[in-house]
């Protein structure tokens, strides 16, 4: 049999020593496992590491022997991710390392620096709706940038839990926002973990992020730019709707298709955001772009978000 070092001198190749994943696993850790210490380890520090002491109180020692607390913690997150919760962990649990391995890495730093943020339609719905890395100045750049929305956040007051530009959980189930979510090409882990904000607002929805954002992380580009679209097109229809209601009493209305492309885009945004007067912003659209910005700046609800949403200015 030949040695490495007489299969380097007959062919001039030698094989690069190989390197072992260091979240993954190769045997099984938890009820009945095998429970090599060093594999015990590992996952007593994922779980550590992606917070189990911030969101339970209890803390994991890290000593590479499964005990209770170690097999009691395995299954807090096995619920926590749908799975059903064995206590065990193989080596084909990718899901749960996966998920586990996220909340480790840098998630406030950015990790997709490049990627679009223009979108078809609704671009000034999509721009007051959160900032992103590329737009900031690299010498300002920190740690959690302000607003940034392909993350877990909860941007205060009655808001609930938000993903992308807007997505806000606040009065969405459980099975919309996992459908939602999947349409848009997000993880299934990440899809789960979100899942569990429905109904969430004020500071119950301030300490879900807080919790369960780092095991999150942070969306791709592209992922944000699919779920502004579903909720776009639907707030778009809602809004249309309306109108075509609306406008069938007022005597030279223009068809909703036919009205400025600025007005439509305006009257969307403010149905993103929430509508206040819902008959005076119609009538104001039909009237034209200087009437609906009067409108807007002569109703508080409004106003008071010019400044971020710049509607007035759009209309310009």
């Amino acid at each position: 049999m030949n040695t490495d070092r007489e299969f380097t001198h007959m062919t001039g190749r030698s094989h690069a020593p190989m390197t072992l994943h260091p979240d993954r696993l190769f045997s099984s850790v938890g009820t009945c496992g095998t429970n090599a210490p060093a594999e015990v380890k590992k996952i007593q520090q994922l779980i550590s590491g992606a917070g189990y002491r911030q969101s339970t109180g209890r803390t994991l020692k890290i000593d590479g022997q499964c005990g209770q607390g170690t097999i009691e913690a395995i299954r807090w997150y096995q619920r926590l991710l749908n799975m059903s919760p064995s206590g065990l962990i193989t080596s084909v649990d990718t899901y749960f390392i996966q998920a586990l391995s996220n909340a480790l890495s840098p998630h406030w730093r950015p990790r997709n620096t490049r990627g679009a943020l223009r979108v078809y339609e609704g671009q000034i719905t999509f721009d007051a709706e959160g900032s992103d890395y590329i737009t900031a100045v690299e010498p300002f750049r920190q740690h959690r940038y302000p607003n940034f929305s392909r993350i877990l956040h909860w941007p205060g007051g009655r808001s609930g839990v938000t993903l992308g530009r807007g997505y806000d959980m606040r009065e969405r189930s459980t099975g919309e926002i996992y459908a939602t979510l999947r349409r848009a090409g997000i993880e299934e882990f990440k899809a789960v973990i979100c899942s569990r904000a429905a109904y969430l607002r004020n500071h119950l929805a301030a300490q879900f992020v807080k919790v369960y954002g780092p095991l999150v992380g942070e969306i791709t580009h592209e992922q944000q730019i699919r779920l502004f679209e579903i909720v776009y097109r639907i707030k778009s229809e809602e809004a249309r709707s309306l109108y075509s209601r609306l406008a069938k009493n007022i005597s030279g209305a223009p068809s909703w298709n036919r009205l400025d492309r600025k007005i439509r885009d305006v009257v969307v945004d403010i149905f993103y955001q929430g509508v206040y007067d819902a008959q005076g912003l119609i009538k104001a659209a039909i009237e034209g772009k200087d009437a609906l910005a009067s409108f807007i700046l002569s109703i508080p609800q409004y106003r008071i978000y010019e400044d971020n949403r710049k509607r007035v200015r759009y209309l310009k």
